[in-house]
């Protein structure tokens, strides 16, 4: 009889009660062959054990006893702690968020905090969450928030700070820091833009600021190039938001245009000069709509789309889809307003010096225009429809002087007022700074062609 054992299962027992053998083993006895043929088994298994045999009636004598002994603690030392380490935390806002649901997105756990935005009246006054806004945190690794700031895009930042008796809510002031972009059109202007990660945003304002001397819905060609001079507002050394265009220089078709902000230390008007301080706004937009194109042009005989008759077509046909905004093209009065046969619906402005312009085909009119209102150059007073005579979307723009209609795109605009002898001196020293920056990004892309 014998006991075997092995380290991963404890032991076993084998027993053989009484063996007969009807013939000797010349070589192996019963236990090599019992040895061999378990170690031939667990080799077979991919098994590897440590084995032994005992006699039967023997038994394990370990002492056991118990050992102490004294350590001296008296260099111990705790394990350092972890800072608070500040960080900033953005997200913006969606459809359905709440302030307590934004609070679990910036993953902030500050009992003080969601306690005041539960219980405080001020908050749903000035911290109005609208889709498309970002929120801003200042938190550390425990979750505690130091300052929660709304950003809106059109607005002024808004900030929640602890205070020694809660929490205030007052506005973020910003820094406004100047910035600085270059390229060439290839494809569209608003892809060039976004190649040269420059804020599309400034597309618009650069084709609305060059609007009278370029018309960006048909003399745009692939190799015009831009220059610009732009602020972004700055809130604890992070971007917030772009600003406005301070200095521009457009080259279209080999000419080349600039425009450099100016403001008004008299009356706060601002708006965009040359070098020597002439207007660059003419007194008409050279389009009523800042990016579409010209599917029918003035003539005196073409086929009506409609009627399918041939008759003159003394205005310009712009298509674009509906609800595009519509431009006041210059500064005057509604001389009418509504709908007016085969133009739909239908504005007339009246100008001065005996110019009056005709918008048909409207979708819709801006909100609290009517007869008698006065516009500004670039307002928007209406939006691209297809009422009245017409077969899809599209604006039809006339241009009359003394009620004979002209092509507009071929009519030379008178410029506006320049800067006035008195502030000319202010002009300069204003501009001073970003002429100086155009001139420099304009040499440094001389010498890297």
């Amino acid at each position: 009889m014998f006991e075997f054992w092995y380290t991963l299962a404890g032991y076993m027992t084998i027993e053989k009660e009484s063996m007969a053998q009807t013939a000797p083993l010349p070589t192996l006895s019963i236990k090599s062959i019992l040895k061999w043929g378990l170690v031939f088994a667990l080799l077979a298994l991919g098994s590897i054990v440590a084995f032994g045999f005992t006699p039967r009636d023997s038994s394990l004598n370990i002492e056991q006893r118990r050992v102490t002994e004294e350590i001296d603690i008296s260099e111990w030392r705790a394990p350092p702690t972890v800072p608070y380490r500040k960080f900033q935390r953005e997200i913006v806002i969606k459809r359905g968020d709440t302030l307590t649901s934004l609070l679990e997105q910036l993953r902030i756990d500050d009992a003080d905090l969601e306690r005041f935005i539960l219980t405080s009246k001020e908050i749903k006054r000035t911290f109005k969450l609208k889709i498309g806004d970002a929120i801003r945190a200042t938190v550390d690794n425990t979750g505690h928030a130091y300052n929660l700031t709304l950003l809106p895009r059109n607005s002024q930042p808004v900030r929640i700070s602890p205070t020694t008796t809660g929490y205030a809510i007052t506005e973020a002031p910003t820094t406004k820091r100047l910035t600085f972009g270059t390229g060439v059109v290839r494809n569209s202007l608003f892809g060039s833009f976004d190649e040269n990660g420059i804020p599309e945003e400034l597309a618009a304002q650069m084709a609305e600021i060059f609007s009278s001397e370029i018309d960006f819905n048909r003399d745009i060609r692939s190799g015009d190039r831009f220059t610009l001079v732009y602020s972004s507002e700055y809130l604890d050394d992070a971007f917030v938001s772009t600003g406005t265009i301070e200095a521009a220089e457009f080259t279209n078709k080999g000419e080349t245009f600039q425009a450099f902000l100016f403001v008004s230390p008299e009356t706060g008007e601002q708006g965009y000069y040359t070098r020597d301080g002439k207007n660059v706004k003419r007194s008409f937009l050279r389009s009523p709509l800042k990016f579409s194109r010209i599917t029918s042009g003035f003539s005196k005989g073409r086929l009506h789309p409609v009627l399918k008759k041939w008759r003159a077509h003394k205005g310009v046909d712009y298509g674009a889809p509906t609800g595009t905004p519509i431009m006041a093209t210059g500064k005057g009065v509604v001389k009418y307003l509504g709908r007016k046969g085969g133009y739909g619906r239908f504005i007339e402005i009246r100008h001065a010096n005996g110019i009056s312009t005709r918008y048909a085909h409207l979708s819709r009119y801006a909100k609290r225009l009517k007869k008698g209102s006065s516009v500004s150059q670039g307002q928007i007073i209406g939006y691209v429809g297809k009422s009245g005579l017409a077969t899809g979307p599209h604006l039809h723009y006339e241009f009359l002087a003394n009620g004979t209609q002209i092509n507009p795109t071929k009519a030379v605009m008178p410029p506006g007022p320049s800067i006035t002898k008195s502030l000319k001196d202010v002009f300069q020293t204003q501009i001073e700074k970003n002429t100086t920056l155009l001139d420099t990004l304009n040499r440094r892309y001389a010498s890297s062609k």
